[in-house]
């Protein structure tokens, strides 16, 4: 509300406050958790105004709990812990490196020659998902059988985002376990999801969380991830320097100047390792 009337008192367009509706009210957080609001009591979580809940905790706590939020997702219910561990992370200077391009005929593509293939979680779902979202849509809109049916469909979705968020724990956990400097395109990914033939495949392979999960797993390692300007990495010979035009159809880079010929993507991850400012051995 208040920065609602600041835009009337500016003269800019209001953009009316949005009501929020009790069905996109799915969290709340505890923002001094440190404070005795919230602890564990005999295995069990102690929220301050709630009591004791049962609670599946997926490893042990470490560090003084600074925020406890907590979050409703489909018929699931998570508390989400943020933590001061009270250390500084290690200063490693980078030794071991490689260059990322990140793209939809393989998710990454890596400097040394190494590609992922895209499992396409959403895809391999949309026909369970479609038939599901058809049922909904048949339901009177807030009776208990609408009320049954959107936890289907919420589950559908909530599977693939699960898929998607363990592939990238995995891919970047093994980046920072093999190298002590990973460089990736810095992509305005929001920019490319408005591209209608590409959007869908874009958000399936969820480069920006992949990006992120690798920056706090590096930062806590003490190792570095650098965000490089993507511009014609795709497009220059990584041997020559050189300029080779060529659609996103042409998946094999041919330089005709000095004759190399290279998978375009392991070009591209070439490029961008190259781009890296910071000092790297190997």
């Amino acid at each position: 509300m208040d920065a609602f009337f600041r835009r009337i008192t500016n003269g800019e367009k209001p953009g009316y406050p949005r009501f929020q509706g009790r069905n996109r009210y799915n969290s709340f957080t505890y923002p001094q958790a440190s404070n005795g609001s919230v602890k564990f009591v005999d295995g069990k979580l102690k929220l301050a105004k709630l009591g004791t809940i049962k609670i599946k905790l997926h490893r042990e706590i470490e560090g003084k709990i600074k925020t406890c939020t907590i979050k409703h997702e489909g018929d699931q219910w998570y508390a989400i812990f943020s933590v001061d561990l009270g250390r500084a992370p290690r200063k490693v200077v980078p030794q071991t490196s490689v260059g990322i391009d990140v793209g939809l005929t393989s998710v990454i593509s890596l400097s040394n020659g190494e590609q992922v293939n895209p499992p396409k979680f959403y895809r391999n779902a949309e026909k369970k998902l479609a038939v599901q979202q058809r049922r909904l849509s048949k339901k009177q809109k807030y009776s208990n059988n609408w009320k049954i049916q959107c936890k289907v469909v919420s589950k559908i979705h909530q599977k693939v985002a699960n898929q998607r968020k363990d592939l990238n724990h995995k891919l970047s956990r093994d980046l920072v376990n093999d190298y002590n400097l990973v460089v990736f395109e810095d992509l305005k990914i929001r920019n490319m999801v408005k591209n209608h033939h590409l959007s869908k495949s874009i958000h399936d392979a969820s480069w920006g969380q992949l990006i992120q999960m690798t920056k706090y797993k590096a930062e806590e390692a003490g190792k570095h991830v650098e965000l490089v300007n993507p511009y014609n990495t795709s497009q220059t010979c990584s041997n020559c320097g050189n300029i080779v035009k060529k659609g996103l159809s042409v998946r094999i880079h041919t330089c005709p100047h000095c004759g190399l010929v290279l998978d375009r993507d392991v070009n591209a991850a070439i490029n961008i390792l190259n781009l890296s400012t910071v000092g790297t051995t190997g």
